[in-house]
């Protein structure tokens, strides 16, 4: 239990938290850790906390009618999980699942709206996070929309300091909403070009330069 406080402190401090939890909430705060591949929270389903993600990436999904699944966004640290359906007080929107070994602070609903319902400090964090994933996941439809695959695939590697892994290429065609078909055939062209080098579950950058030739700013 010490050790829990003792983490759960070091997370507020790392993240300046001490005006979003005060001291007389602290003790109803959870800290949980959750495994690659495990999920969060499923969509229509009841959320009962604000997940502060302090560790790891999240990735949200959405089931689409047809049964495939749509990629919607990553979370990094520090960002907020359930804050649009605690403000909206609706079930989950979307699948929520850990895409590697993470941990997030966790706020019951109830605590909130007992303790910081008059709390400026964790309302304006509320917004500040809500907008960031607004404007990032326009970004994602805009890019993915009005550019090349060649360009949304750069745009990624760069944004993962050129280098990428992943379970299979289905899995990463998934990722990024595109035809693993022209995924495959993409990763052919720049590999025969010299650009990156797939290696199994792998692409790394060769040349980042000629990578950059083809991203955009967005």
């Amino acid at each position: 239990m010490i050790n829990n406080l003792n983490k759960l402190e070091n997370y507020i401090q790392k993240f300046n938290l001490e005006e979003v939890f005060p001291p007389e909430i602290r003790r109803f705060l959870k800290i949980k850790k959750y495994a690659k591949g495990e999920i969060i929270f499923n969509a229509y389903k009841p959320v009962l906390y604000i997940y502060f993600l302090v560790e790891g990436l999240v990735e949200i999904n959405s089931i689409m009618l047809s049964g495939n699944k749509l990629f919607i966004n990553n979370l990094f640290p520090l960002e907020l999980i359930g804050d649009l359906e605690y403000m909206n007080n609706q079930d989950a929107m979307f699948d929520v699942v850990a895409a590697d070994a993470s941990t997030a602070i966790l706020l019951p609903f109830d605590i909130a709206k007992k303790y910081l319902e008059d709390n400026p400090k964790f309302w304006r964090l509320l917004a500040i996070e809500c907008n960031k994933k607004l404007l990032r996941t326009n970004k994602a439809i805009i890019l993915k929309g009005s550019y090349s695959l060649k360009t949304v695939l750069a745009n990624y590697l760069i944004k993962n300091n050129y280098e990428i892994t992943f379970s299979s290429l289905v899995d990463l065609a998934a990722h990024l909403n595109v035809s693993y078909r022209n995924l495959s055939r993409v990763i052919k062209t720049l590999s025969e070009e010299g650009v990156i080098k797939k290696d199994r579950k792998k692409i790394i950058t060769l040349k980042r330069k000629e990578l950059k030739n083809y991203s955009v700013n967005i």
